[in-house]
């Protein structure tokens, strides 16, 4: 199996075996690999049955879309992970630090902790539209923080036919019903996410945004069936009318300070 790294990366010495042994050794979709006290994220094209491959679609296409989304994003500076090294069926990302959906709800974590994070990630998305660039799906936890960055993972939905003003429409509304379901209302993190986001508001994609929302009312009638289930279940149909509250400005709540 060859072994590929970017023109611009030079992996540290002893990766390539180190990802070869764990190649051989893991079968998982997503695993981390610790070497020379570092640790890195390989990712390899999911195998699927048949009956999974009508459900997810093809896996294959997929893994590339996204392996190519990457390279393309890093050449345009985004705030995307490097592929550190790659090959037939993976690739190798350096470690981007624990996602926002984890922050969120760890109790270990104070909301000073938090807001320095949620502040970066509205602005990662704000620059990413800035750039006319549209995630595909990015949910809270797609965005990692370490080291006082923020950088976006999983580009599988990534595609030129989203780079679109509504792309970057649907992807604020994802951002903020992915926060809303985490942790099932408007927190201080994800206010000041938005606010950050808003401030910027590339391609007037807020006004977009309440635009859709208010004609889209009538889905939250639609689903209010499940969104009656007993607590702790439907969690994302729960979600719903809380999105359509936040961007009608009935639900938004002040950021605290740092």
């Amino acid at each position: 199996m060859r072994f590929m790294t970017s023109s611009d990366s030079h992996p540290p010495s002893g990766l390539n075996g180190a990802v070869q042994a764990h190649l051989a050794q893991n079968n998982a979709r997503v695993s981390r690999l610790e070497h020379q006290g570092a640790f890195y994220w390989v990712k390899r094209e999911e195998g699927l049955s048949l009956r999974m491959r009508l459900q997810k679609g093809n896996a294959a296409s997929s893994f590339e879309t996204e392996r190519q989304a990457l390279h393309q994003l890093n050449a345009l500076n985004a705030a995307v992970p490097e592929i550190i090294a790659e090959g037939p069926g993976y690739f190798v990302l350096s470690d981007s630090g624990d996602n926002l959906q984890h922050l969120l709800q760890s109790p270990e974590k104070s909301l000073k902790d938090r807001m320095p994070a949620f502040v970066a990630a509205g602005d990662a998305l704000a620059q990413l539209h800035t750039k006319n660039i549209s995630h595909g799906r990015p949910a809270i936890r797609d965005f990692c923080w370490k080291d006082s960055k923020i950088t976006l993972l999983d580009f599988e939905r990534f595609a030129p036919k989203r780079n679109t003003k509504k792309g970057h429409m649907q992807d604020l509304l994802i951002f903020a019903h992915s926060a809303l379901a985490s942790r099932q209302g408007i927190t201080p993190e994800l206010s000041i996410a938005l606010e950050t986001y808003r401030a910027q508001n590339p391609h007037g994609t807020w006004e977009r945004a309440v635009d859709y929302c208010d004609r889209m009312r009538w889905v939250d009638w639609l689903t209010k069936p499940i969104q009656w289930r007993k607590p702790g279940k439907a969690k994302e149909f729960k979600a719903i009318p809380m999105v359509f509250d936040l961007f009608a400005g009935r639900d938004v709540v002040q950021a605290t300070g740092l």
